[in-house]
């Protein structure tokens, strides 16, 4: 409402409260228990525009809708607050409903569990009964197959016994047949080993003389091939004697000359070249034809020869 509004409303109060009390004070005198009739005074009011500036009512007026305001906030919030405490309180409620829940759940799988273990127990122990019967009976199993096995071994004992004494009569007269056998055997052995060493003694000596006669031979065979270098050398210019030269001759089974080198200098290099030369003069040396190809690869395949003219 604005504040012309609120100006006219004053004065439109009063007059009807003024026509309330001219109404009540009419019924009152033309009422049958009143016995006289007195006319209500006239009064005149006289009806003004009356202009207020903000007054003390509007003020209150305005606390009071503040404090309704305030009233309506404050009654939002408790019932705000009552909503939440009592939401807070439901779910306070469903979190014991759901461990009380959870507490009888875990009861439960307890007594089932101790349930279990007893039926678990009782299945070990008549498990346990089970194999102790079949254990007892195994036992007494075992304790008869032993009686009977002690039987048969002592029965067998003997039947050994008996076959022993044979055995060992058969064993003793086998021996002493294998004890001829084996005296013949080493008298025989004995024997050939003799006959034996004699060969091995008689082909030694016989080795013996045959590498004497290939030493012999071949010690004559280098004696005959250093006269043929010496007669073939021929004695260079202003030999003054008294020099030697070694060379080494490399031959071929045939007697035919490989090779031949110098292999100590005498100190004189034209007596040194004419040794050389004489060695192939003289060759071919056909003498080592006669030698087998053991005694030709021994001795003279490569041979060193010193060669030392006479002055």
């Amino acid at each position: 409402m604005d504040r012309r509004g609120e100006n006219l409303s004053r004065p439109l109060m009063l007059a009807i409260g003024l026509h309330i009390i001219l109404l009540s004070t009419f019924f009152i005198a033309v009422s049958p228990e009143a016995k006289t009739i007195t006319p209500p005074p006239v009064v005149v009011i006289q009806a003004t525009e009356l202009t207020f500036a903000p007054s003390a009512a509007a003020e209150a007026r305005a606390k009071q809708q503040k404090a309704e305001a305030d009233r309506k906030r404050r009654e939002a919030e408790e019932k705000k607050r009552q909503e939440e405490a009592k939401k807070k309180a439901e779910e306070q409620k469903k979190l014991e409903e759901a461990k009380k829940k959870a507490e009888e759940k875990k009861k439960q799988e307890e007594a089932k569990k101790k349930a279990e273990a007893k039926r678990q127990a009782e299945l070990k122990k008549a498990a346990e009964a089970k194999l102790k019967a079949a254990a007892d009976a195994k036992a007494k199993a075992e304790a008869e197959k032993q009686a009977k096995a002690e039987a048969k071994a002592k029965q067998e004992a003997l039947a050994k016994a008996d076959a022993d004494k044979k055995r060992a009569a058969l064993e003793a007269e086998r021996r002493e047949k294998e004890k001829a056998l084996e005296e013949a055997f080493e008298q025989a052995e004995a024997e050939a080993r003799a006959l034996e060493e004699l060969k091995k003694k008689e082909e030694a000596e016989l080795a013996v003389l045959n590498a004497l006669a290939s030493e012999k031979a071949a010690a004559n065979v280098l004696d005959a091939m250093t006269t043929r270098i010496t007669r073939a050398w021929r004695r260079p210019v202003a030999f003054k004697g008294g020099l030697e030269v070694y060379l080494r001759m490399s031959l071929a089974s045939n007697g035919e000359l490989v090779d031949v080198r110098v292999v100590k200098t005498s100190g004189d290099v034209l007596f040194d070249r004419s040794a050389l030369t004489a060695v192939q003069r003289a060759a071919p040396f056909d003498e080592v034809k006669q030698f087998d190809a053991a005694t030709f690869e021994e001795k003279f395949r490569s041979l060193t020869v010193k060669f030392r003219p006479e002055d």
